[in-house]
C-alpha cells in the first residue's frame, strides 16, 4: 500500500469517528427533545393512545431499568455525551497525526463498544416507534462499526 493511501484511510477513520460522534450529540440532544414534548403533552392534558402508550413505556422502562442506565449510569447524561465526544476528537486526531498501533487498538475497542451500544440504541428506539432517532442510530452504528473494522485493519501487521 502507498503512503498517500495509508494517509487516506487515517483521514477516513478519523472523520468517520467525528461525523459519528456529532450525530451522536445531535441523536441525544433529539431524543431529549421528543421525551420533553411526550412530558408536555402529558402534563396539559392531552389524551391520546399515543401519548398513553408513551407514558406507559416510559414507566415500565423507569420501573425496569432506572431510566435509560446501564449499571445505574444514565449513558445518555450531558457529561457522558460531551465526554464520549471528546474522546471521539481526540482518537480522530490521534488517527490523523500517527498510525501507531496503540492508538488504533484504543480506536477500534471503543468504536466497537459505541457499535454495541448504538445497536442497543437502535432497538429501543423501534420499540419506542421513534423512527428518526432510531434512523439516527442506525446510522452512527454503521459509522462506528466501520470505524473499529478499519482501525483494526490498519493495526494488523502488513506483509
Amino acid at each position: 500500500m502507498k503512503i498517500a493511501e495509508l494517509t487516506r484511510l487515517r483521514w477516513l477513520l478519523g472523520t468517520l469517528l467525528i461525523v459519528a460522534a456529532a450525530l451522536f450529540a445531535i441523536g441525544v440532544a433529539t431524543e431529549g427533545d421528543n421525551q420533553h414534548d411526550v412530558v408536555a403533552s402529558v402534563e396539559s392534558g392531552e389524551h391520546n393512545e399515543a401519548t398513553e402508550q408513551a407514558e406507559q413505556n416510559e414507566r415500565a422502562e423507569v420501573d425496569e431499568f432506572g431510566g435509560e442506565a446501564i449499571l445505574g449510569i444514565n449513558l445518555e447524561s450531558t457529561p457522558l455525551v460531551v465526554l464520549a465526544v471528546i474522546i471521539s476528537l481526540a482518537l480522530a486526531a490521534a488517527t490523523w497525526r500517527s498510525d501507531h498501533r496503540l492508538i488504533l487498538l484504543v480506536t477500534a475497542l471503543f468504536a466497537a463498544a459505541f457499535a454495541v451500544l448504538d445497536v442497543a440504541e437502535l432497538s429501543h428506539q423501534i420499540k419506542e416507534s421513534a423512527t428518526t432517532i432510531a434512523a439516527i442510530a442506525a446510522i452512527i452504528a454503521v459509522l462506528h462499526a466501520a470505524s473499529a473494522f478499519l482501525a483494526e485493519q490498519r493495526r494488523a501487521p502488513t506483509p
